[in-house]
């Protein structure tokens, strides 16, 4: 039986080729570089790749300067040889594990009520989710530290009054007060990131499941978590890697203390707080150690997603969303979105609503209401110099954002969707940013541009926007890639099978699907770029001060009522956007049927 095969087998080659014997099967053709991936590839490098290159070079130089000749490893052994840098990496570990534990279950179950559930008033709860971004965490800790302070806090005075206590009971200077108030502030970040992985999930599922009787722990367990877990990832890996870098909050309410992460010491040394000059050579020696643990966090992440394909939730069938009634439950499902708005809105700007009125820093009393003035604020209308400041942070945010936003929409489709080489590195280069402190930014940047320069953009506003892209290109390209992995392919193939081009594809299919993401994206970058403060404090002039800069100063300064009245103004001019961002995340993610 075996010879007749055989036989049988040379024949049907003979007939086919003339007889000549058959020929061995052809090597797979590794796919080249196509021109999108070569265009992100040389764009990644020179926005990531070169601030690196300078961390890494400043890490070795005596001096701490990455221009500067010599070389050695003195800066780490100063840096390891120091006891209090394993207190300090203590620090930061359970800083940064808390705010991502506590983000994380806050903000998931925050997002999975808004959106999967018969939560009454919606878009208020949209609204009051994410109106947090608009007030920049120095604020907020701020406002907490009126509030907690151990001394004259005005929630501790209200306590000690009603409980008849000698003491105030709370301490917001502490380990514990930071991880608290950085939860809060990162609350939103989850939810823009979660709200559309749990529009997205198809309720099919759902219903199998309860249909095979499965209660609600098990399809927890074994639907919304699988589902769910490339945004989870996405999440967690932004929330564990900003916990490590992350400087208002700590800077605000830690260092005072003595209490350093990081992120704080990283500033306490870049500054002459420490008693000499900047220690340039340490700051690079810390974050290159850093740097290493985030290629850890990124290999993880890649290994982790791997099977992405498992969890496609949009396909070309019909798909309606299901929403589950919470009945007895929908008056604590409203106090828990209510309960988070006070204490991440409410309770901090009302404190520093109060703070802007008042004509010199008060607590809250009775006899300080007809002392009550405007005059802080109908300042603010003739200082030119915030207005100034209000421009450059307006166009400045909105440029950043979309650049950021529409490369991470290329990143993900050639990560995801291509076939050329570079794929993964691209992948990789992009979440990089991460790993580099918003003063290492800054101050590679310098370097740079004081290097190349024939492209003057040194001392404008135009090297913040180049800052700004790099630093927030982590976020918006895993937020695109956590969109795009819930789209099944098979949308393109049917769009290419009708003609279309991939450019016609991604206009027509992929970007209205992706909208609701990548709108909150969008107002994400905004927000941030408008409050943001360590690289715009690194990179001002005379001509590119942002809001941010301006309140900074003014607190610094020893003027905090001005800084108030700056900061609820900044807050209702924020509101307006988050309006549009609620409007745009209510769409449901559809594509046009021609």
């Amino acid at each position: 039986m075996t010879s007749l095969q055989q036989v049988d087998t040379r024949s049907a080659g003979s007939a086919h080729d003339g007889g000549s014997p058959a020929r061995a099967p052809a090597k797979p053709v590794r796919p080249a570089f196509t021109p999108l991936n070569i265009a992100l590839l040389l764009l990644l490098f020179y926005l990531v790749a070169v601030p690196l290159a300078l961390l890494l070079v400043a890490s070795f130089t005596p001096s701490g300067l990455p221009l500067d000749p010599g070389w050695g490893l003195v800066h780490f052994a100063d840096v390891y040889g120091d006891p209090g840098f394993y207190q300090l990496v203590g620090n930061t570990i359970v800083f940064a594990l808390g705010c991502t534990l506590g983000a994380l279950t806050l903000g998931g179950t925050l997002a999975w009520l808004v959106e999967r559930t018969d939560l009454p008033f919606k878009g208020t709860a949209r609204v009051a989710i994410a109106l947090p971004m608009v007030l920049p965490p120095f604020l907020l800790a701020m406002g907490w530290a009126l509030l907690a302070s151990p001394r004259n806090g005005s929630l501790n005075e209200l306590i000690k009054i009603t409980l008849g206590l000698d003491q105030g009971p709370l301490n917001i200077y502490s380990l514990g007060g930071m991880v608290f108030v950085e939860t809060l502030a990162l609350v939103p970040s989850v939810y823009l990131i979660l709200s559309s992985a749990f529009r997205n999930m198809d309720p099919a599922l759902e219903e199998a499941a309860m249909t095979s009787g499965a209660r609600w722990p098990q399809m927890i367990r074994r639907i919304f978590l699988p589902m769910l877990s490339p945004a989870l990832l996405a999440a967690a890996a932004y929330l564990l890697i900003v916990g490590f870098l992350v400087f208002d909050v700590p800077g605000t309410l830690g260092m005072p203390v003595g209490i350093f992460v990081v992120s704080s010491r990283i500033v306490y040394l870049a500054t002459d707080q420490s008693g000499g000059t900047a220690a340039y050579g340490q700051i690079a020696a810390i974050g290159v150690t850093f740097l290493v643990l985030l290629l850890g966090l990124a290999w993880s992440y890649r290994r982790l997603t791997a099977q992405a394909s498992r969890f496609v939730t949009i396909t070309g069938k019909g798909f309606r969303p299901r929403e589950l009634r919470l009945g007895a439950l929908q008056p604590l499902a409203l106090g828990l979105v209510a309960l988070y708005f006070l204490l991440a809105v409410m309770a901090p700007l009302g404190l520093l609503i109060w703070t802007s009125l008042t004509p010199y820093l008060a607590p809250v009393s009775w006899d300080m209401l007809p002392k009550l003035t405007l005059d802080h604020h109908v300042a603010l209308l003739g200082d030119r110099r915030l207005g100034a400041a209000s421009w450059t942070s307006i166009w400045v945010s909105g440029l950043s954002a979309t650049i950021v936003t529409s490369l991470s929409l290329l990143i993900a489709w050639a990560v995801l969707r291509g076939k050329g080489r570079g794929r993964h590195l691209i992948d990789t280069l992009s979440f990089m940013p991460l790993a580099i402190p918003g003063t290492m930014i800054g101050m590679a940047l310098i370097y740079v541009y004081l290097t190349l320069s024939f492209i003057p953009v040194y001392g404008t506003a135009w090297i913040m926007v180049i800052a700004y892209v790099t630093v927030y290109l982590s976020f918006t390209s895993r937020t695109a890639n956590a969109t795009l992995i819930q789209l099944h392919p098979e949308l393109e193939e049917a769009a290419r099978t009708c003609g279309g081009t991939p450019a016609y594809t991604i206009r027509r299919i992929v970007l209205p699907l992706m909208l609701p993401a990548l709108a909150g994206a969008w107002i994400w970058v905004v927000a941030h770029v408008m409050r943001e403060l360590s690289t715009a404090l690194l990179l001002q002039g005379d001509d590119n001060a942002t809001v941010a800069v301006r309140l900074f100063s003014y607190w610094s300064g020893g003027q905090p009522n001005k800084a108030a009245a700056v900061g609820v103004w900044l807050v209702v001019a924020m509101t307006f956007v988050t309006i549009a961002w609620q409007w745009l995340s209510a769409r449901r993610p559809t594509a046009p049927a021609n």
